[in-house]
């Protein structure tokens, strides 16, 4: 098979698909999935997104709380940069149709 596109995601999880929404407004883009567009790990994840989204919430418990479950292995630099990113993510999220349960 020949493909003529500018750009091949693998996979259909939130971030593959984010990309090609993106990258898809200006350029050609094929998202190759395993079948079924349902079967990724985002669509099957249990633990949900955790992000500062309330009152009483702030970013530098859930900076601490990632370092801890991460057991060494995370970089505080990238960890602090994906945690104050969390909000505006969600956000642009919900305003794709991504429909969570709260």
């Amino acid at each position: 098979m020949k493909l003529d596109t500018q750009h091949l995601i693998i996979g259909s999880g939130i971030a593959g698909l984010k990309l090609a929404l993106k990258l898809g407004q200006t350029q050609k883009v094929t998202v190759i999935s395993k079948s079924d567009f349902k079967n990724n790990s985002s669509y099957y994840a249990q633990g949900g997104i955790a992000s500062v989204l309330g009152k009483g919430d702030d970013f530098d418990r859930h900076v601490k709380d990632t370092l801890v479950a991460g057991a060494g292995l995370c970089h505080i630099d990238i960890v602090k940069m994906v945690v104050e990113g969390g909000p505006s993510a969600i956000k642009e999220l919900i305003d794709l149709g991504v429909d969570f349960t709260r």
